[in-house]
């Protein structure tokens, strides 16, 4: 896909899709509410205090999906010996463990 075609294709979808595949880039709240034509602190809110809401769903599913591609290739390049990608896979997983016991 284009970058042209990429703007094409948003134009077509709702908020919620907007915000989902422009938080999938890591643009900020403000650039993305800019773009769907809402107001920042609004969106912030949202997003921020309003876990259940449609936008903030949206958003962090978003970066969390472009966080599991960026998390997969990592992982391949450890496993294949990288290691800068074998020193973050352990960070992650240090991460996890203090997650699991919080």
């Amino acid at each position: 896909m284009t970058s042209e075609e990429l703007l094409d294709y948003l134009t077509g979808l709702s908020n919620e899709e907007k915000i989902q595949e422009l938080a999938s880039l890591f643009f900020t709240i403000g650039e993305i509410a800019l773009f769907i034509d809402m107001d920042e602190e609004s969106l912030r809110s949202k997003i921020k205090y309003e876990k259940q809401s449609k936008e903030s769903i949206a958003y962090r599913k978003g970066v969390m999906s472009t966080n599991i591609k960026l998390r997969f290739d990592t992982r391949r390049f450890a496993l294949a010996g990288n290691p800068q990608a074998e020193e973050e896979m352990k960070q992650y997983y240090t991460r996890q463990k203090l997650a699991e016991n919080a």
